[in-house]
């Protein structure tokens, strides 16, 4: 059996995997997404459908940005797999370079329930998807309202992002780690890059895989570099790919 738990990281949400989806599921692959609910959609926490005493079973986690330190520590800790895309331990280079990066983030911090707050929600989407555009369908996904309730969570998950120091809390030993990063990523520091390898070599009892984007930004939209993904989780390469 195999299957899937995917989670978003700050300020977006399900709808960002649809494409995902579509190929993992033409595959026989099990999917579901989790949910924050910053928006106007119901917040939701998924359990992994398979017992791992089944024979072959595979439970593949795949997290993108701060969604590694969102997604449910249980389904993390029973993953046998896990994908961090543009993902992190430390967001913050430790660092005297990151003073700019701290005043970034706690800017869009004080912009949050201010009547600045979609612009500068969208200024972020718009940056997270560089150098590709926004698509018309993400636009208006990123463009629909923050509920109160996901308000407070977006606030909270920010200062967890903020705060982030180390990996994320549940990460098995035992699990195949892909790390994808994106060449072209506006969002992440390369130092912050780094530091989520070094970490993940001292905690792993196998060595991590990198898969090394050119042609995506934070966000992955490219369908071929999804399928990358999936290549590697069919046939568990052990090696780096570029």
């Amino acid at each position: 059996m195999k299957e899937i738990i995917a989670m978003h990281g700050w300020a977006g949400d399900s709808h960002q995997w649809s494409n995902w989806e579509k190929i993992f599921k033409s595959c026989d692959w099990e999917w579901q997404t989790s949910e924050r609910g910053y928006k106007y959609i119901s917040p939701h926490t998924p359990k992994w459908n398979n017992n791992l005493n089944q024979v072959e079973v595979k439970r593949v986690a795949i997290c993108h940005s701060l969604g590694s330190h969102l997604i449910d520590k249980k389904v993390l800790h029973s993953a046998t797999h896990v994908v961090l895309i543009n993902s992190f331990s430390r967001f913050i280079p430790n660092s005297k370079e990151n003073r700019p990066i701290k005043l970034a983030l706690n800017r869009m911090m004080n912009v949050i329930n201010t009547p600045d707050e979609s612009a500068m929600l969208r200024k972020f989407h718009i940056k997270a998807h560089k150098p590709n555009q926004l698509d018309i369908k993400s636009s208006k996904s990123n463009l629909l309202h923050i509920s109160d309730s996901g308000r407070l969570r977006l606030k909270n998950d920010l200062k967890l992002l903020i705060n982030s120091d180390s990996l994320p809390i549940g990460l098995s030993n035992s699990a195949k780690v892909l790390i994808v990063n994106s060449e072209q990523d506006y969002i992440l520091d390369n130092k912050t890059k780094k530091k989520l390898a070094e970490d993940l070599i001292n905690h792993l009892e196998t060595v991590p895989t990198i898969i090394n984007l050119q042609d995506d930004g934070h966000s992955i939209t490219k369908i071929k570099n999804i399928k990358k993904v999936k290549h590697w989780l069919e046939f568990d390469h052990a090696k780096n790919m570029v």
